[in-house]
């Protein structure tokens, strides 16, 4: 077996391994995991609901209507949203329930959520904190069951709800497959030891956890290395639900995709001990099959390609090679397409496997070159 060969085979098998293989293997493993018994809490904590919000006029009264329906205890929660220097009436809207147990706290000038995050620290005395964006809408019992999850083991420090999103007209990016299989993972990981990157649309995270971070962070992914490092594990519970729509095209979350997977990068490097698998060996494992090998997608995919056209003349490879340049084609036609309105039937999951590759190879450029962020415009 030549080079080509080797290399062909190496990067087909990581890129198996990441797609089917490691959700797999963790099947397979969690189903002879011996569980440690847990130890129960009782009580009712107190929880802070906290929100970031810029310029969210269109979603942020359903937001704060699916708090108010709530079915935790009302003089044990309450919610802060904090305006990102709006410039929109997402103030003014906040305001109408000031005396239903929201408040609003306005940052200025504009310095983006985990700068917001920062500015209210001093305000929140309360036992747990609930991190939630401002279009994800909760289900009522979603705040419950989170709790109910965290005080079922002392040993947990943070709970990571699930995010359901909703296609708007039946027009599919792709995004949502790819979440039902993300989502399948994180139950995995969790049963398996810990998740190692929780929903940023819903997470309940113990107050004193709850720190300042880097404002160029990713606070979701971050936060779970820090409740990770500080000796405590995450989990999932798929039953605590927010929404959100989906979007309608991949392209809309290239960008998003690059700040996302470039932050991660700088929040990992922060946080780099926990890939020493002497001192941390189940979450080394987790965070290198999970993230890093995602994060590396575009090497793999990359040299998979180069490796088949250099052993074309072999017609195995050659078929290989040929079913990899359709495939790209299609996700690179349904991109362009999904742009103008146009939605190919079966192309959602071609134009968002494309759109991955070109954002985790886009990201770990930034990295490289020590990329900063400036305030992220959402998509809505």
């Amino acid at each position: 077996m030549n080079a080509a060969m080797l290399i062909f085979w190496a990067s087909w098998l990581v890129l198996a391994y990441h797609l089917l293989g490691y959700g797999l293997l963790l099947s397979i493993l969690n189903r002879f995991k011996r569980r440690k018994p847990a130890t129960q809490l009782t009580g009712t904590p107190s929880v802070i609901v906290l929100c970031a919000a810029y310029n969210e006029e269109k979603v942020i009264e359903d937001k704060i209507l699916s708090f108010l329906a709530l079915d935790y205890p009302k003089d044990m929660i309450r919610m802060l949203i904090v305006s990102d220097d709006s410039t929109d009436a997402t103030n003014d809207i906040v305001n109408k329930y000031k005396d239903q147990n929201v408040e609003l706290i306005i940052q200025k000038p504009r310095r983006g959520k985990q700068s917001a995050h920062n500015l209210v620290m001093p305000l929140l005395d309360c036992d747990y904190v609930l991190s939630t964006d401002a279009n994800s809408i909760f289900a009522a019992d979603a705040v419950s069951l989170l709790v109910k999850r965290m005080l079922s083991d002392d040993r947990l420090g943070m709970v990571s709800g699930e995010l359901r999103l909703i296609s708007k007209g039946g027009k599919q990016s792709g995004e949502g497959l790819y979440w039902h299989y993300e989502t399948y993972l994180k139950k995995a990981d969790s049963d398996f030891k810990s998740i190692v990157g929780a929903n940023g649309s819903i997470f309940l995270i113990k107050r004193e956890l709850f720190t300042e971070i880097d404002p160029q962070s990713v606070d979701d992914f971050e936060r779970t290395l820090i409740v990770l490092k500080k000796g405590y594990l995450a989990a999932y519970e798929p039953r605590a639900i927010v929404s959100e729509e989906e979007t309608e095209r991949a392209s809309q979350e290239i960008s998003r995709k690059i700040r996302i997977i470039t932050q991660e990068w700088f929040a990992m490097q922060r946080n780099i001990t926990l890939l020493n698998p002497l001192r941390y060996p189940a979450f080394s494992f987790l965070l290198t099959s999970h993230k890093l090998i995602r994060w590396l997608f575009f090497v793999f995919v990359l040299t998979g390609f180069i490796s088949s056209v250099l052993l074309s003349y072999l017609w195995f490879y050659k078929v290989v090679l040929i079913m990899q340049i359709a495939f790209y084609s299609l996700g690179l036609i349904g991109l362009k397409l999904q742009n103008s309105g146009i939605h190919i039937p079966l192309s959602g999951i071609a134009a968002y496997f494309v759109s991955m590759i070109y954002s985790s190879a886009i990201a770990f450029k930034n990295f490289i070159i020590h990329k900063n962020f400036g305030v992220w415009e959402p998509i809505r």
